[in-house]
């Protein structure tokens, strides 16, 4: 893990006796452990993304352990982009292209029974700060839904193919070996679909996100997720007002 400057984050957040701040050095073993945790039932999640990325460390303001994570990775350009992890898994040529720096967020965990509400809202706001403090143009990131059969989630593609399809400038293009078009699928926007959506994508959807046209499934994980992006200067004002007043700017 990188050391990372003070001024990038500026000073931590703190709310109701919990802090969000940037991970340091003497920080890494109580995130990973925390990772592995979440992601592997105890085995190793380091990957050859976590060195170059920011972390995002949430817990008490006496910094015993962390309650929460969530890795971030700066693409400054469209050749950066396409070395991110996302980019493994989804053709991401057309945002490339775009211009602007990309956000890329990935493996956001809590730990169990730690209040994942109040622990979601501090991550927010942790991200709210870089994305504004960075300038970036968008917010990105591989959103998973637990388990790989994708038929079960049916209800789910055909709310999100309904109600949040990609604009076609920068719509993803297939990747991944094992996808799931939502254009396979049947039937509307519902309810139940609605209902089966992670408190993570959410959050991206309440912003005016977006995700790709199909899923991936990930074996590794045991998940099956989707692209999900949120174009900064997109966002519905009131959802920019509440941004700021999270990253308390």
């Amino acid at each position: 893990m990188a050391l990372q400057h003070e001024s990038l984050f500026g000073a931590p957040i703190r709310v109701g006796g919990r802090v969000v701040r940037l991970a340091g050095l003497s920080d890494v073993d109580g995130v990973m452990a925390l990772r592995s945790r979440a992601f592997r039932a105890g085995a190793e999640d380091r990957d050859d993304f976590d060195a170059d990325s920011l972390h995002l460390w949430v817990g008490p303001e006496d910094g015993s352990a962390p309650e929460a994570t969530l890795r971030l990775r700066r693409h400054a350009s469209g050749p950066a982009l396409l070395a991110g992890y996302a980019a493994g898994l989804y053709d991401l040529a057309a945002m490339a292209q775009a211009g602007g720096e990309t956000l890329e967020l990935g493996r956001l965990c809590t730990e169990p029974g730690a209040g994942d509400a109040d622990l979601l809202r501090l991550l927010w706001a942790g991200v709210a700060r870089l994305a504004l403090q960075t300038g970036a143009a968008r917010l990105i990131g591989c959103t998973s839904f637990s388990g790989t059969d994708v038929m079960a989630l049916d209800p789910a593609w055909a709310y999100l193919s309904a109600r949040h399809q990609p604009p076609e400038a920068l719509s993803p293009g297939r990747k991944a070996p094992e996808t799931h078009g939502f254009d396979r699928v049947q039937g509307e926007a519902s309810v139940e679909g609605q209902a089966m959506l992670p408190p993570l994508l959410r959050a991206y959807l309440s912003m005016g996100g977006w995700v790709s046209d199909h899923a991936v499934v990930d074996r590794d994980l045991n998940t099956c997720h989707v692209f999900t992006c949120v174009e900064i200067d997109k966002m519905p004002p009131a959802r920019r007002r509440v941004m700021a007043q999270m990253a308390g700017m």
